[in-house]
C-alpha cells in the first residue's frame, strides 16, 4: 500500500505533508509517497515534531499512484489537499495549487 504522512502545522493549523527532502510542506504534490515500512518510520519520526510543537495530529493515509502522480483514496484527504469546499476563491484552490 502507498501512503503519505500528514499533519497540521500547530500555529496556523495549515495542512502539511511530509517530504524527506523538504520537510513539512503544504503542497500535496511534494509529499513523499511511502510503503508501509517507510511510512511507519516516518510516523514515528513525526513524534519529535509533535514534541517540539511544530505539528499536531500526524497520521498516514492511503494514496493511489497512477502515471507517477499520487491521489488520495478517501474524500477527506482530497478535501484536505485542495482546501475548503466553499468559497473556492479562498485557500489552496484559489492559487491553483492542489
Amino acid at each position: 500500500m502507498s501512503q503519505v504522512l500528514t499533519a497540521n502545522r500547530l500555529g496556523p493549523g495549515e495542512v502539511v505533508y511530509w517530504s524527506a527532502t523538504k520537510g513539512w510542506t503544504p503542497d500535496f504534490a511534494q509529499a513523499e509517497v511511502m510503503d508501509d515500512a517507510v511510512g511507519k518510520a516516518a510516523l514515528e519520526g513525526a513524534a519529535e515534531w509533535i514534541r517540539r510543537r511544530e505539528v499536531v495530529g500526524a497520521y498516514l493515509f492511503e494514496v493511489r499512484v497512477e502515471e507517477g502522480k499520487a491521489t488520495p483514496v478517501k474524500a477527506r484527504e482530497v478535501i484536505r489537499a485542495a482546501g475548503p469546499t466553499v468559497r473556492r476563491d479562498l485557500g489552496k484552490q484559489a492559487s491553483g495549487a492542489q
